[in-house]
């Protein structure tokens, strides 16, 4: 059964470990599984699928470049970019901020999240990894790979520079804005967030230096040798990649500052409370807690609008009418509709709760002093609260007499 399941959980305990080795995760109480569930599951789910959505980003962002570079070489096919600088890209500039963005960020604390466990929904609705998501990262991937290419040959157009010394800028941006981009989507930052940035940012520049100034023949015709060395001697260099990651990163950090401010989902919710005190943040779970509790308002505008009502409704002062004899209908021989419609109706009322629950007739006296003009009854009125304290002593003494018992009034109007 574990096995057969999407996700098995084995509980660890005397019968043996034969189920724990056969399960995805392992847990020694079975009080463990909704911490499991409401944060490591979330926190899994999150991860992962802004994981692979970036993953999806920078690839096009950076191979977009060289489709850009075509349509000035005549597409045929060559590279503004060293070949092994293309390689390290993925392989080393790139590929740990990823990993440790899919391991250790936490969109949501685990406080949080074990107040609130209707934010485990995102999860189950796709919220982090469906269309619009995809599609959006797809053409912030696109804008981006066209300010990183077409800023810098705005800059150096008409020079006279060779084709390593144009791709050397544009490779030194892309990195620069993916890894800013990374930076932007994290939600949680340690030490180790920091230390895996800023090392793959200067690892950068660092093989760049390695490899350009041993590397004399490696890429010919077209010689790489001393290459950086000469870029970091150029103020425009610095220029174009402090200027060009910013404009590339606009959109992005507007949607995401919109997305802070005005986001209506839950997350976006549950992460405006995890940036106030301990003590704020308590209330406003406490807040948010009362508002998802049915009221009883709701309830009965929840209830279908026919001809019989089910709740009781308040009472309130009626004007006086003419009297009416309600002795000759209250007869146990004979109960027509209409009587017993009178007796449901002048049972309402949250004063007369308690009692109506254990009858919900009147006797002849109440109906008595209801004749006589204490309380009258009127389709389109409720019974004022002081008229029918008077009549409900007398209700009460006399519940022996009433009709059958129901646990909850009706009136058909």
């Amino acid at each position: 059964m574990i096995q057969a399941a999407d996700i098995g959980i084995g509980i660890s305990g005397q019968e043996g470990m034969q189920a724990v080795m056969s399960s995805d995760f392992a847990i020694a109480r079975f009080s463990h599984l909704k911490k499991l569930l409401l944060v490591h599951g979330h926190w899994c789910y999150s991860r992962l699928a802004r994981m692979v959505v970036y993953y999806f980003y920078k690839n096009v962002c950076y191979v977009n470049l060289l489709f850009w570079y075509q349509f000035f070489c005549g597409f045929s096919g060559s590279t503004m970019i060293d070949y092994w600088q293309m390689i390290f890209f993925n392989l080393f500039f790139t590929s740990l901020p990823p990993i440790v963005f899919g391991i250790l960020d936490k969109d949501v604390s685990a406080e949080t999240l074990l107040a609130l466990p209707e934010l485990y929904k995102s999860g189950q609705n796709s919220e982090c990894y469906n269309l619009p998501t995809f599609w959006v990262s797809m053409a912030d991937a696109f804008y981006q790979s066209l300010i990183c290419f077409f800023i810098p040959y705005l800059t150096y157009r008409g020079s006279d520079i060779d084709v390593f010394t144009f791709g050397t800028p544009i490779n030194t941006i892309s990195l620069t804005t993916i890894l800013l981009h990374q930076a932007m989507e994290m939600k949680t930052w340690t030490v180790l967030h920091g230390l895996v940035l800023l090392g793959s940012f200067l690892m950068y520049f660092v093989v760049s230096l390695i490899y350009n100034a041993t590397c004399v023949t490696c890429n010919s015709p077209t010689n790489p040798y001393w290459l950086m060395e000469r870029q970091l001697s150029d103020p425009m260099f610095y220029l174009t990649c402090l200027l060009t990651p910013v404009v590339a990163l606009l959109p992005r950090y507007f949607l995401l500052s919109l997305q802070g401010t005005y986001g209506k989902s839950l997350i976006s919710k549950a992460q405006k409370i995890d940036k106030l005190p301990i003590d704020k943040r308590n209330l406003e779970i406490q807040n948010w807690r009362s508002k998802q509790r049915p009221t009883p308002a709701s309830a009965s505008a929840a209830a279908p609008a026919t001809g019989t009502v089910h709740t009781q409704p308040p009472c309130c002062p009626v004007p006086p009418e003419a009297q009416q004899d309600f002795g000759a209908s209250t007869s146990k021989s004979s109960s027509p509709p209409r009587q017993k419609q009178v007796e449901d109706w002048v049972l309402q009322g949250p004063r007369c709760s308690r009692e109506h629950s254990k009858d919900d007739t009147c006797s002849r006296d109440t109906l008595a002093k209801l004749s006589s003009g204490e309380c009258l009854l009127d389709p389109n009125r409720t019974v004022a609260p002081t008229a029918y304290s008077r009549g409900q002593k007398d209700a009460s003494r006399h519940s022996s007499k009433g009709s059958h018992r129901r646990s909850q009034s009706s009136l058909t109007i």
